[in-house]
């Protein structure tokens, strides 16, 4: 199944709620999530995250790894992110209800 920007971006937005996160520490929770059929590579991933920081619903801020190496890039929600992922949640949710509803009728 294909994955389409709004998907993506709730995916990103609820992993972020709450915490901060590194763009690669992102792919591999939603890898493991689930169970690998979501696998972002970084084309995929960073302009997705870049988009949403335009936007104004994400900030990044660049720090030393705390493996040593090279620096990682740690994103966290704004005001505006949160009430994004709130707002982009609620909706989902309502719609998977209303399918649900449907196919519990077929």
């Amino acid at each position: 199944m294909p994955l389409h920007d709004g998907d993506l971006e709730l995916a990103l937005l609820t992993l972020l709620s709450g915490q901060e996160r590194y763009g690669l520490d992102l792919a591999k929770e939603l890898r493991d999530l689930t169970g690998g059929d979501l696998d972002l590579n970084a084309g995929t991933l960073y302009p997705a995250l870049h988009r949403l920081e335009r936007r104004g619903w994400l900030r990044s801020e660049t720090r030393p790894s705390p493996r040593g190496g090279h620096a990682l890039r740690y994103y966290t929600l704004t005001d505006d992110g949160e009430q994004a992922f709130k707002t982009k949640r609620d909706a989902y949710h309502r719609w998977h209800q209303g399918l649900a509803t449907r196919w519990g009728n077929s």
